[in-house]
């Protein structure tokens, strides 16, 4: 008997199947090339993306730096370190410098290029002695692999995100990405961010740019405390004390004495300012501040110090020291050198007797004197003493020399005494004859003084009688020279020093109504200093450094 066979389709079942894990294979890998591919050029563009930011930053430290090290805030020295004079591009009246640094971070493919412009305030709010910067960088971070886009098909070579030209910056994802294949395409519609210097830029490689600008403006010193010294303080002598006040606080500690509320005449010795009465709400406000900073651990005292103390290094305690204030043994500071202001426009004046008129009538533009020494007696007299609204001057005198004669301020001076050589007076000799809280007289009504003056005329902008009178040492030019400002008896002295680079020596019992910044402190027998805290709301013009007050990123 014959057998019959069935054929069955199995086989090509099998081969439809393997065909079809094949091409879905295919597609698969395909798919995956493709989006590794992609990938690859994202994670590569993001990286390139946040580096750009790193370098623009990188570059917009260096800038500050620069700005940072100058001592004369009126002559930066951005000539040096590889700057160059650039072009002052509008509106910066200039001057302007730029310098780039190259080949940093990985593979060296960071690079930056910072613009610095020097700009003056015409609001009034910065004197315009002083300028101020803006700050720009441009961080660039140079793109590996192919130069295409995520998956638009307008990256192509040959696409029109492959050209640029002044009416476009591109389409697409290059556009969103700020990339640069072929052209700089901030530069054709921006150029110098400005709109000035529009260009057709090639770039030597693909890249990703970033921008950023800083604005830097001058700090300016404030006196926040009777004391600051770098090297060494050795003070009060064992019957004087330091202490604090406030030239602002219209509360009469004596009322038996108003002389006392104009600060004529200073208290005991033996006691604050304020008196021997420890419930008088002045002494508990405005009598604990007479703060005392030493840039070393050469501290040594002799009577009380109504204040907080700081040290750097030292091992002052309250068990060994007469301190009623908070101890820090471990803050490190420095005071940068104080160099010679501009003197253009100034008088040149005999150093023997006379009288000078002062008719500047603010700060930032008072009447200059220029002396080769004050030996004699001089009286800087108010010019403005007829004005019926505002009887005030201000005046500016730089003393290439020694100060060993008397200077007379009469009221509704401020003056500003800036001096190269060495002081050695009696504290009697600096004459401020200026009074607390107004200066010509008292306004209507205060301190319970009848009206004596016309209502339209008005106070004086400085509260303080201490800060009618300021002394500016200039530092020595030369390395490890130093100044010395010497204070005998008899008399008082209403007035701040600030002279990085100066020996203070206080003998006798002299008291000082005063804020000081020196190198050094020695006060012997009964000096007591008194720190009006009237100061610390005002700074004294000398720019000790520069500081970030904008930060924005141009994402144009």
């Amino acid at each position: 008997m014959k057998t019959q066979r069935h054929q069955t389709n199995s086989g090509n079942v099998l081969v439809c199947a393997l065909c079809t894990i094949v091409i879905v294979s295919l597609i698969g890998a395909n798919s995956l090339v493709n989006c590794t591919r992609h990938y690859n050029i994202t994670a590569k563009q993001l990286k390139g993306w946040k580096e750009a930011l790193y370098a623009a930053e990188a570059g917009g430290d260096a800038g500050f730096d620069e700005v940072r090290k100058a001592l004369d805030p009126g002559n930066l020295p951005f000539t040096a370190d590889g700057w160059t004079t650039a072009p002052s591009p509008a509106p910066t009246p200039g001057p302007a410098w730029t310098k780039t640094f190259s080949g940093f971070g990985q593979a060296s493919n960071l690079s930056t290029t910072v613009t610095i412009d020097k700009l003056t305030d015409s609001t009034g709010t910065i004197p315009n002695t002083t300028p101020y910067y803006r700050i720009r960088a441009t961080g660039t971070a140079r793109l590996f692999g192919l130069p295409r886009v995520g998956l638009s098909d307008q990256s192509l070579a040959g696409g029109p995100n492959f050209v640029a030209n002044s009416a476009s910056r591109g389409v697409g994802e290059t556009l969103l990405r700020k990339i640069d294949f072929k052209y700089d395409h901030f530069k054709a519609t921006y150029g110098d961010g400005d709109g000035h210097g529009l260009s057709l830029t090639s770039v030597s490689n693909p890249q990703i740019t970033r921008r950023i600008e800083l604005v830097a403006v001058p700090k300016y010193y404030v006196f926040g405390g009777a004391l600051r010294v770098v090297n060494g303080f050795n003070g009060p002598g064992n019957g004087g004390l330091i202490d604090s006040y406030n030239s602002k606080n219209p509360t009469n500690p004596n009322p038996s004495s108003p002389q006392v509320v104009n600060n004529d005449i200073p208290g005991p010795n033996t006691t604050s300012y304020y008196g021997s009465n420890p419930t008088n709400p002045a002494y508990l406000a405005d009598a604990h501040d007479g703060d005392v900073s030493v840039g070393t651990k050469n501290f040594a005292d002799g009577g009380p110090t109504w204040g907080d103390v700081v040290t750097n290094g030292g091992n002052v305690t309250h068990s060994g020291h007469q301190i009623s204030g908070t101890i820090d043994n471990n803050v490190p500071f420095t005071i940068p050198p104080l160099s010679a202001p501009d003197t253009t426009g100034f008088t040149a004046v005999n150093s023997g007797t006379g009288t000078v008129t002062a008719i500047g009538t603010s700060e930032s533009s008072p009447t200059g004197f220029v002396y080769s020494g004050i030996t004699g007696s001089k009286t800087i007299e108010n010019g403005n003493a007829s004005n019926p609204t505002f009887p005030y001057a201000y005046a500016k005198i730089v003393v290439n020399g020694d100060i060993t004669g008397r200077i007379t301020v009469e009221k509704g001076v401020t003056a500003e005494i800036w001096f190269t050589g060495n002081i050695k007076v009696k504290a009697g000799d600096l004459d401020n004859q200026n009074v607390d809280r107004g200066t010509q007289t008292p306004s209507p009504g205060s301190l319970g003084i009848p009206p004596s003056i016309p209502p339209t005329q008005a106070d004086d902008p400085n509260a303080s009688r201490v800060g009618h009178l300021k002394f500016f040492g200039i530092s020595p030019t030369t390395s490890g020279t130093t100044q010395t400002i010497e204070i005998n008896s008899p008399g008082n002295l209403f007035a701040t020093f600030y002279a990085p680079s100066a020996d203070i020596i206080v003998a006798g019992n002299p008291d000082i109504f005063s804020a000081i910044v020196g190198r050094s402190f020695s006060g012997n027998g009964d000096t007591s200093l008194h720190y009006d805290k009237a100061l610390n709301q005002v700074d004294i013009g000398v720019v000790t450094d520069y500081q970030i007050i904008s930060y924005v990123e141009d994402v144009r």
